[in-house]
Order: structure tokens, then C-alpha cells, then sequence
């Protein structure tokens, strides 16, 4: 165990189960323009999602939050969506590195954790923010709040798993 989460790894046998070398050789050839297009998308839904929220703290401007939520709903669902599915494509072309990686189980938590949070909050706070009615309201801060919380934490979490722990050289 290398750190406080590892006990939360995928079974190896159910890594193993999902891996099909037919797919991996079918997307070897793509894998970095899915890779690249997961990246962007993801990036491009945080930021989107961080002025989502940010939006929801303040006590005025609720006109203006409800005409740029017209602009940029679409495109939050739109890179949501291309996150997902290149994700999920992602995972499959290596099940086994992939899910052997700590903070994948913890990283999916955190999603799943997230969507919830939307699905909870989604005709209370956003619908009604959106719709023009006042958004810095106790609750929907605390729902901004935990909304940023919680997709920074996703965003951490596959930091952490981009690479090894540094190897440190001492003479």
C-alpha cells in the first residue's frame, strides 16, 4: 500500500477481464487524438463549470447569469459528454494500467459523487438560477461550493494519476 487510497483499487481479475486486445489494436492508432480530445474537453467543461459556480456565489446579476447560461449550457453538456465517452474509450484500451493506478477508484468516486450532486440540485438551484431567479442563495453557494469541490478533486485525482511518485537521487 503507497498511500491511504490504495485500498480502493480495482480486483485485478476484473481488469484483466475487460482488457480486449482487438480494441486496443483498433484505437492504437487514434489513441492520442482521443486522448487529446478528452483533455480539451474536460478542461473546457471545468472552466465552464467554474464560472457555472462562481455565478451561483454572487447575490445580483441574476439577468445576466440567465442569458449566458444559454450560451453556455449547451457547450457544458456538449464537453461533459465527449469527457465521458472518450474517457470510457481511454479506460478500455488499457484496463489493466489504467485501473492498476490508485486514484482511479477514488476519481470515479468523486464523479459519481458529482452527478449526484446535479441530479440532487439540478431544478432547485441550477434551473432556477438559470431561469432568472436569485442565485446567491445559502443553498445554492453550498451546492456551488461542493459542485467546485468535488470536480477539483476529480481533477486532482487524475493528476495524481498521470505519473509514478518521483524518484529522488541522492548522492
Amino acid at each position: 500500500m503507497s498511500h491511504p487510497l490504495a485500498f480502493m483499487r480495482l480486483p485485478y481479475a476484473v481488469l484483466t477481464m475487460l482488457d480486449s486486445r482487438m480494441y486496443h489494436y483498433w484505437m492504437q492508432p487514434v489513441h492520442y487524438l482521443v486522448r487529446t480530445a478528452h483533455m480539451i474537453s474536460m478542461a473546457g467543461f471545468f472552466g465552464i463549470d467554474l464560472v457555472l459556480d462562481a455565478a451561483l456565489f454572487r447575490h445580483g446579476g441574476r439577468q445576466a447569469l440567465a442569458a449566458v447560461s444559454r450560451l453556455i449550457v449547451p457547450w457544458i453538456h456538449a464537453l461533459f459528454a465527449v469527457a465521458m465517452v472518450t474517457g470510457v474509450a481511454l479506460f478500455f484500451y488499457d484496463p489493466v494500467r489504467i485501473g492498476s493506478r490508485s486514484y482511479l477508484t477514488p476519481k470515479l468516486l468523486l464523479i459519481a459523487m458529482a452527478m449526484g450532486l446535479v441530479a440532487f440540485s439540478h431544478r432547485r438551484v441550477y434551473v432556477a438560477a438559470l431561469g432568472g431567479q436569485p442565485a446567491g442563495t445559502t443553498q445554492a453557494r453550498l451546492v456551488a461550493a461542493a459542485s467546485l469541490a468535488l470536480w477539483t478533486g476529480v481533477i486532482v485525482m487524475s493528476c495524481l494519476n498521470s505519473e509514478g511518485v518521483p524518484k529522488v537521487f541522492l548522492r
